[in-house]
């Protein structure tokens, strides 16, 4: 079989952590997660994770968490609006509408062109799954999402490589084009935000972390019609499973925190 090369580079290149970590924690047994499709296209593509490339533990254990609340959330959110559209920020080669396809829901996967280029050897758009080849900060994006549905946006792995002030203008873009609209969203701590040098995935990529927050509530004091629902946190699940210095951190408060996914709503 023919390999796909990669022709990623800086942020969007990060895209291959959550997919390797996928791809692990799917071949391990008891897996917290089982993501066949992710197997399939990792398989598919030319890239070396021997050695200090290979994916952490940490970063493994990590994603297959936020997949699994993200999973949940959205799950529960099609459960109650059946009919709605989700957009998902920042797919990079993210497989959720795949796991999660209810037979209605339409569904946007959205990323920089070169990400979408190299989506294109894996996925084929329908009437219901849609690719969109553009940043999330060209915001013509917006005018393609239908606006008389229920609206479930998703980023996963996304804001925190954004400054503050730009992640405002995403979120008040949003909010402003699609009131009532619903997102969930990966956030780390304004400390773990600091630490790129030092996380050992990202740290090999020419990439880096620029926005933190300490609690997703704080977003409800920027004054833009954001209604915090409720966050979850990492380590608050399968604690078992992180190396024994995650286990003994996570007892602090501040650090138990600091990695979590958020759900707001737009007013």
């Amino acid at each position: 079989m023919k390999k796909e090369k990669i022709k990623l580079t800086g942020v969007p290149e990060t895209m291959l952590i959550p997919i390797r970590a996928r791809y692990l924690e799917s071949k391990r047994e008891n897996g917290i997660l089982s993501d066949p499709n992710s197997i399939e296209i990792l398989d598919r593509i030319e890239c070396d994770f021997s050695g200090k490339k290979e994916v952490s533990i940490g970063s493994q254990i990590g994603v297959a968490i936020r997949t699994e609340i993200l999973d949940e959330q959205a799950s529960r959110f099609l459960s109650k609006n059946p009919n709605a559209v989700v957009v998902n920020l920042g797919c990079g080669l993210d497989t959720r509408f795949h796991r999660l396809d209810n037979g209605s829901v339409i569904w946007y996967d959205l990323d920089v062109p070169e990400a979408i280029e190299l989506r294109e050897k894996f996925f084929d758009e329908t009437d219901r799954f849609k690719l969109v080849p553009k940043s999330v900060t060209d915001f013509s994006w917006l005018e393609t999402i239908p606006q008389n549905k229920p609206l479930l946006f998703i980023a996963e792995g996304l804001l925190m490589y954004f400054t503050e002030s730009e992640v405002k203008e995403i979120l008040n873009k949003i909010g402003s084009t699609f009131p009532a609209s619903e997102m969930l969203f990966e956030a780390m701590s304004p400390f773990i935000a600091k630490q790129t040098k030092r996380h050992a995935d990202v740290k090999k990529y020419h990439a880096q972390f620029k926005w933190g927050i300490k609690t997703g509530a704080s977003l409800e004091e920027w004054n833009q019609g954001i209604h915090f629902i409720t966050e979850w946190y990492y380590f608050d699940r399968h604690i078992d499973r992180f190396p024994i210095i995650f286990r003994l951190l996570s007892c602090i408060p501040a650090f138990r925190k600091g990695m979590k996914i958020v759900h707001i709503k737009f007013q």
